[in-house]
């Protein structure tokens, strides 16, 4: 089995989920103890998040660079990256490192193919909600994507940065944002959702809001898992 190598910390919690799913569905895939091998690099959240929110890109860019470059140094035959907002800059990076980068956003996509989605909503960070790489790449499979308007936008981006990220869930975000998913339903008629931020999948699930859900945490560990057999 192919070395994966994690790129994490945006956020650590999102992080945690991904090394506990590698192991969990392991178990459910291979013989008791053939769990894959994992490289993690665990960025400071700060370092991420500040030039992020600040625009400045190419200063985003060689960090990713830089980190991505130390997981193949560390011996990884691919990498990830435990989020989805760094996906806005994927194009950039995937050319950059000789190991092959697994995009989430594709994952997805094909996720939401085989389930024969066709109009899907979208909640994730103001960054990837305002940004097209999610609608580019799931219209390449002929899927429509919905966002929510600016103040649900804003609300959902603040609640990801200022709770989930550092491991604060609440009941009242909780019910907040699946009444937000149950409106896009109604208004929009989706008939799913892409949980477009890694620690969303950590709030809400599939039997409370009502459409089918895109939990594109497990879905870029089961392409993990899947590419590192092959």
């Amino acid at each position: 089995m192919k070395k994966i190598g994690i790129l994490g910390g945006m956020s650590p919690e999102a992080s945690i989920k991904y090394y506990r799913l590698f192991v969990d569905l392991a178990k459910e895939k291979e013989s008791y103890g053939n769990y894959p091998e994992l490289i993690i690099y665990n960025l400071n959240f700060e370092d991420f998040c500040n030039p992020v929110s600040s625009d400045r890109h190419e200063e985003v860019i060689e960090l990713l660079q830089t980190k991505l470059k130390a997981i193949e140094n560390a011996g990884a035959d691919f990498a990830l990256m435990a989020s989805n907002t760094p996906h806005m800059y994927y194009s950039d990076l995937k050319e950059d490192i000789p190991i092959p980068l697994l995009s989430i956003v594709k994952a997805t996509a094909d996720a939401a193919s085989e389930r024969e989605l066709q109009k899907v909503g979208l909640l994730g960070t103001n960054f990837t909600m305002n940004s097209n790489f999610y609608p580019e790449e799931l219209l390449n499979h002929g899927i429509k994507t919905v966002i929510p308007n600016e103040q649900d936008r804003d609300y959902v981006h603040h609640k990801i940065m200022n709770e989930l990220v550092g491991g604060d869930f609440r009941e009242g975000t909780r019910k907040k944002l699946t009444e937000l998913i149950r409106k896009l339903k109604k208004e929009e008629n989706i008939d799913g959702v892409v949980l477009g931020c890694t620690e969303l999948p950590l709030i809400l699930s599939e039997e409370e809001v009502g459409v089918p859900v895109l939990d594109t945490t497990r879905i870029h560990v089961e392409a993990a898992l899947e590419f590192a057999s092959r």
